[in-house]
């Protein structure tokens, strides 16, 4: 008897977004697909059916990807047999029997129940399972619904569950062009676990991207020690902790959402800091190697590490007032701070937010003499460069 299949890839085009690194998740779906088709044929052919109509696979209360793959998989591999019986296009109209299914989530595998319904009393006939490895690809063909929008419940990524003592493990890249570790944050005030373990000494950038609000914390791993935390410290809304580790020591990085609120999915990844090199002032780390800074003209210092300090000096040749300024090169937030000494070292003023963004500046008075400044950095991201300047009002 000829076949007559009708059904719709409606999913074809956001499916081809996982295509080019799911070759190990799609084989493992086609092949589990495959042998639930031949049991699912022979109970048909068992009860001699004749009609039978293919209902949708739903996650929850929801439409996702993976049901729909599971559907039209299902359907080509029975159309392909020698049966007897037809495959009704959509509906339940005229079908003898109903088969339908129900994704959920079991520990660490994804299991499939599809149910065999007879359409005459509504009884269940038959009920099969399929379990699925929990992949980042399965993961996300989950979290998708069709048409392409979030879906409204954040599931668990493939590396749940994890903690203190089961954490992620990550690979530290030689610049920030490493890989991101996809992750999750779903609700019930979830938090994701990263292993770090440094193989050299170096300035370490741990963050997060995405569109996600992240909250993270940096840990001793062998103390649970605190050593540092973040909020909004990469782009957006993400999270960025810098830090200098040391080779063999393990850290952890903990990230939340900032509020219990915010769930959704993210990117964590652990970079070492290209430094920059040495500029030519240095060294200048306190008063009696400081380098003279000319009236109305700047220089450009750099930070290397989180306690630089920098020194300069400068002649005041005629009294007067006079504006004193730090500014970041390459970023609006590099957060510096000054101390103004007189001949004799003597404090006599200071500042840290006084310019633009966080710049520092101070303006006051000056008698004729020799002074120095003192430029500290207090950001987290230190190796940046900056520019000192001194001009007359």
């Amino acid at each position: 008897m000829k076949k007559y299949l009708f059904f719709v890839l409606v999913l074809f085009a956001a499916y081809n977004v996982f295509a080019q690194n799911t070759e190990s998740s799609i084989s493992q779906l086609d092949n589990v697909i495959k042998d639930l088709a031949v049991t699912v044929n022979r109970k048909l052919v068992d009860e001699k059916v004749q009609k039978v109509s293919v209902s949708r696979f739903v996650f929850g209360s929801g439409i996702v990807p993976f049901g729909n793959y599971m559907l039209n998989q299902l359907v080509q591999e029975l159309a392909n047999t020698a049966s007897p019986y037809i495959i009704l296009p959509g509906g339940t109209s005229g079908a003898e029997w109903i088969i339908s299914g129900e994704i959920i989530q079991a520990a660490n595998v994804i299991r499939v129940y599809t149910r065999l319904i007879r359409q005459s009393d509504m009884a269940i006939a038959a009920v099969f399972n399929s379990d699925f490895e929990r992949t980042p690809q399965i993961i996300q063909m989950l979290a998708l619904q069709s048409g392409g929008s979030s879906s409204s419940s954040i599931l668990p990524d493939s590396f749940e569950p994890d903690s203190w003592d089961n954490p992620a493990v990550v690979e530290i890249g030689a610049d920030e062009t490493v890989p991101v570790i996809n992750r999750s944050i779903h609700e019930g005030g979830d938090e994701d676990f990263f292993l770090i373990v440094p193989e050299q000494d170096g300035r370490l950038t741990a963050e997060t991207t995405g569109s996600m609000d992240t909250y993270m914390y940096l840990y001793n791993a062998d103390t649970r020690e605190e050593l540092a935390s973040n909020d909004d410290g990469g782009s957006n809304t993400n999270a960025r902790i810098v830090y200098n580790v040391r080779s063999g020591q393990r850290y952890i990085a903990k990230v939340r959402g900032y509020s219990s609120d915010n769930t959704g999915n993210y990117g964590f990844r652990g970079f070492f800091q290209q430094q920059i090199a040495s500029d030519q002032f240095e060294p200048d780390d306190d008063f009696t190697s400081a380098h003279t800074v000319e009236i109305g003209t700047s220089q450009q210092h750099t930070f290397h590490y989180d306690d630089d300090i920098d020194w300069v000096k400068f002649e005041i040749t005629q009294a007067g007032r006079y504006t004193i300024r730090t500014r970041g090169v390459n970023s609006n937030s590099l957060d510096t701070y000054i101390e103004l000494f007189n001949a004799d070292l003597e404090s006599i003023a200071e500042n840290d937010d006084g310019g633009d963004n966080l710049d520092s500046r101070i303006s006051q008075r000056f008698a004729a003499g020799f002074y120095y400044l003192k430029i500290s950095c207090l950001g987290d991201d230190p190796d940046q460069s900056y520019t000192v300047s001194i001009t007359a009002e």
